[in-house]
């Protein structure tokens, strides 16, 4: 593949299968469609590969991919109240796409964000949320995944190519096998009223979620399941608002390049209250405060199906589908179905968990009863 970019570290050929199978097959990406592509300016190679898939099939695809390094720049020099906006241009492009990708869930160099006030990063998420509430209104499909870089290695501790073998090999799983899987999960969720989860850290929490909806991310979006994540494979659902008691223990977190450990958060009537952590604690405190809406109302419950994910390292967007883990958010969840309005969806995850629903066990320990 001589005539297109290089991106070193990665395999192009590798990649252009995979942009077929992102397109083709988890995107069903349709001849006459519009298609919006969100990503850093160090993968444009990989966008480009995928907004090249789009055109095979007959699609239109618009590429829009900001630098770190000019997001950084714009953290640190502009005001906070121009922060809080966005371009009128990218929702249109957004509002007239019937598909988007967002291949950005993470930052590609983590450490260059570690030294920026959390309220700048939460002027930020609100300009985010203006597009992000196009993005996500039901009217368009959406895939939201991410390119593996050097940099996030070596920010969660992590060789990069171990890292990125393993970002791969769980997003071209069996998608029939995980869809089985996620199936019998839902089955056992579905009627349900009280979601009981402990943990050996001491975990013990208490959520309401009878009558709300199931959402499978089987790594395939349709008209009438709209939004993924890849690597996929989780079952998850909005719980009630107002009705999450008792305490979590999350293992592990990462936010803008910092770690959080063993945090401790007490749930009240929906409500987080930070207790304390082993590291990271200023950080959850400082990003929930920083949150429009309500940050720290419940968002989440999800139930982690992907086996090939192996070990958690603070990189959520594989962490959150571990086979036999569960991940509790907070802030925003009407794409799940709920009716909190936030500018932050935050997951956090719980490792060893055990759950019962209506009495009956998932999950012990983290391995599937079902």
């Amino acid at each position: 593949m001589s005539d297109i970019l290089e991106l070193p570290g990665h395999d192009m050929d590798r990649l252009a299968a995979v942009a077929r199978t992102i397109v083709r097959d988890c995107g069903d990406v349709r001849s006459g469609e519009n298609v919006y592509i969100e990503g850093r300016a160090d993968s444009l190679p990989y966008l480009e590969l995928i907004a090249f898939e789009c055109e095979a099939v007959g699609a239109r695809a618009m590429v829009v991919a900001p630098s770190d390094e000019y997001r950084r720049r714009r953290l640190v020099e502009l005001p906070e109240a121009q922060l809080a906006t966005v371009n009128d241009g990218w929702i249109a492009a957004a509002r007239a796409a019937d598909i988007v990708f967002t291949v950005r869930l993470e930052d590609g160099q983590p450490e260059l964000f570690r030294d920026i006030p959390d309220e700048r990063f939460g002027a930020v998420l609100r300009g985010r949320k203006l597009l992000a509430d196009v993005i996500y209104d039901g009217s368009r499909r959406w895939i939201g995944t991410d390119l593996p870089t050097p940099q996030q290695a070596a920010a969660f501790g992590l060789d990069f190519a171990a890292f990125s073998d393993m970002f791969w090999r769980s997003l071209l799983i069996d998608y029939r096998e995980l869809s089985r899987r996620a199936d019998v999960v839902a089955s056992f969720l579905e009627g349900g009223s009280e979601v009981h989860i402990t943990s050996p850290k001491g975990t013990d929490v208490r959520l309401r979620i009878d009558g709300r909806p199931l959402d499978k991310d089987v790594g395939v979006v349709t008209d009438d399941a709209k939004l993924s994540n890849l690597p996929a494979g989780e079952v998850c659902l909005a719980p009630f608002e107002d009705a999450a008691d008792g305490t979590v223990v999350f293992d592990l977190a990462f936010w803008n390049g910092v770690r959080i450990e063993d945090l401790e958060v007490a749930f009240e009537g929906g409500r987080a209250r930070g207790v304390g952590a082993a590291a990271g604690f200023e950080t959850f405190t400082a990003t929930l405060a920083g949150a429009t809406g309500a940050g720290d109302v419940i968002g989440e419950l999800g139930i982690g199906l992907n086996p090939e994910v192996g070990e958690p390292c603070g990189y959520m967007l594989t962490d959150e589908k571990i086979l036999g883990t569960v991940h509790i958010a907070v802030g925003d969840n009407r794409m799940l179905g709920g009716v909190n309005d936030s500018s932050l969806h935050w997951d956090l995850l719980i490792t060893e968990p055990t759950v019962e629903v209506d009495g009956r066990s998932l999950m012990v320990a983290g391995r599937l009863m079902v």
